[in-house]
């Protein structure tokens, strides 16, 4: 794997001017998991972990448990900090769930960047890097592309 892994390395497809919902999705949690103090492998055998296990959605983590969740951040390796990675997947992904239905509405529905940027690091666990990881890789216009 390169020294700095984007969505291609995870078969994420942000390469279309118009990436689907899922892929917008995929590419948020990854970029949760890589906005930790932790290998880039690891978050990206994580983020594998998670996507096999059904977490294809933001509302797929209301369905799982915090020991169960905890048990697949193991799996993936990410185990040093799972309890409180368990906590900020679960609040994050239950927040884009009830305020904006999914990844793809918050960031087209987000006004400009400055504005997506203010939404993402409300939540916790979401700080100023995964914000960067994650807009780095979003195509141009994308954001504010249903006000």
């Amino acid at each position: 794997m390169a020294d700095d892994l984007g969505p291609h390395d995870l078969d994420i497809d942000l390469d279309t001017d118009d990436p689907t919902p899922q892929a917008l999705y995929r590419w948020l949690l990854a970029s949760v998991l890589f906005g930790r103090p932790v290998q880039q492998k690891v978050a990206a055998d994580t983020y594998r972990v998670l996507i096999d296990h059904g977490l294809t959605s933001p509302a797929k983590f209301a369905e799982v448990g915090r020991e169960r969740l905890r048990g697949m951040l193991d799996e993936g390796s990410y185990a040093r900090i799972d309890y409180v990675m368990a906590d900020e997947l679960h609040e994050v992904m239950g927040r884009i769930d009830s305020e904006h239905g999914s990844v793809n509405r918050l960031v087209r529905a987000s006004p400009d960047l400055p504005a997506l940027r203010d939404a993402l690091t409300a939540y916790k666990g979401v700080g100023p890097k995964t914000v960067e990881i994650f807009t780095r890789w979003l195509p141009e216009g994308l954001v504010g592309s249903e006000a």
